[in-house]
């Protein structure tokens, strides 16, 4: 599609519309609809609507069956996780793009071995 000047905008551009007086018909209409209004009790502050009442929402009757796993057993919390071994960890090593390995303080030369593998 090719690029077009301003003047060919789908804007509205122009004056707006002149507002005319209202017509004869759309006045007695008007009126019309408003006797409607204020027969029906609308826009009358001294008249009030009541609405029905509602009828409860129909349940089907059934039996209490407890479900199987019901019992109301709670799982205990799980003991936090805590390193305790002997040996010390000295950090995380990359091996190969990203494979984790640990390095211990009890084997420092697979630190070393580690680094000679990368890339």
């Amino acid at each position: 599609m090719a690029l077009l000047p301003p003047m060919y905008t789908t804007s509205k551009t122009g004056r707006p519309k002149s507002r005319s007086k209202k017509s004869k018909a759309l006045l007695k209409a008007e009126a019309e609809h408003a006797r409607f209004l204020k027969r029906m009790g609308v826009g009358n502050p001294g008249r009030k609507i009541v609405a029905p009442a509602r009828e409860p929402a129909y349940a089907r009757p059934s039996p209490d069956i407890p479900s199987l796993n019901s019992r109301g057993d709670v799982p205990t919390k799980p003991e936090p996780k805590v390193y305790r071994g002997k040996r010390k960890l000295l950090g995380v090593a990359t091996m190969h793009k990203s494979n984790m390995v640990p390095v211990f303080a009890d084997t420092p030369e697979v630190a070393v071995e580690i680094a000679k593998m990368r890339r």
